[in-house]
């Protein structure tokens, strides 16, 4: 299960933070050539997202019950289906075959919208999804905010890179520095709502700073908290110590910055990946 989430959550990262960066904020110019390279990846993230939404209510039974035969038990699978989990699930397979038609009508804009939406729905079946009242909506929320701001950060770092790539091209410098201080603006707001929203998941969620670290939903929280902080920092020097190289030695500068999302997109992908193995753990 933990593999299967961590391939639904990042191929929607690419979808969300990604395409949506080139559609919404790459600027006309660049909007053409941007998905022209990212074409290719995004059909994959499609396919992907289809696939394991497909698959995720036989390979929830499984983990649920304890054993792969349960996948062939139609009634076991009913069973499952049957409860908010099952329905959350049943929800995503629907939305996930919009977003494949999307893709083939090539219709990208309704493609990163639909995967926003997915991305929403996957505080249906964590632990936001186990308050009720009030709580319940404004944990799930909150949540929604977290998993949306922490995609298109994380997702909107791979058109950035090729931006900087274009920005080597002299009649694309121009629209690639602009290109450029649009990201940098929208990852201010996307790295602020990471930080808040995350802060309050946590009092919604354990209700406590993650100090008992004899606990494995600990260890884990502790360790994606130490990888969005070196994201942080990594995108702190990013924008503050190597963007303004750029008119200094521009070749160079741009190489610093190529490393600097690498990093951030590992470490990314590090979060993303203890997200996936403790997301609906028991966090006692």
């Amino acid at each position: 299960m933990t593999c299967l989430r961590f391939l639904h959550d990042g191929a929607l990262c690419l979808l969300w933070g990604g395409l949506g960066f080139a559609c919404f904020l790459a600027g006309r110019t660049l909007v053409t050539p941007l998905v022209r390279l990212l074409e290719t990846a995004v059909s994959v993230a499609v396919g992907v997202v289809v696939a394991t939404s497909v698959s995720a209510l036989p390979v929830q039974t499984a983990d649920i019950t304890g054993h792969w035969a349960s996948v062939y038990d139609v009634s076991t699978l009913h069973l499952v289906a049957e409860t908010a989990v099952g329905e959350a699930l049943a929800l995503q397979v629907a939305t996930a075959i919009m977003l494949l038609l999307a893709n083939l009508l090539r219709a990208y804009r309704t493609s990163v919208l639909i995967a926003g939406l997915m991305l929403c729905e996957l505080a249906l079946s964590g632990h936001a999804a186990e308050d009720s009242g009030l709580g319940g909506v404004a944990h799930q929320a909150v949540d929604a905010v977290h998993v949306l701001s922490g995609c298109a950060w994380l997702g909107g770092l791979i058109p950035f890179m090729l931006i900087l790539r274009m920005a080597a091209i002299s009649e694309l410098r121009s629209v690639s520095i602009k290109a450029m201080r649009r990201f940098s603006t929208a990852g201010h707001v996307a790295v602020g709502l990471v930080l808040i929203s995350g802060i309050v998941n946590l009092w919604f969620t354990v209700g406590r700073l993650p100090i008992h670290f004899s606990s494995p939903y600990d260890q884990k929280l502790c360790l994606k908290i130490l990888a969005v902080g070196l994201m942080t920092a990594i995108a702190i020097v990013n924008r503050y110590a190597f963007v303004p190289m750029i008119r200094r030695d521009g070749s160079f500068a741009r190489s610093l910055l190529a490393c600097g999302c690498a990093a951030e997109l590992v470490l990314g992908a590090a979060a993303l990946g203890l997200v996936a193995s403790f997301g609906l753990k028991d966090p006692a």
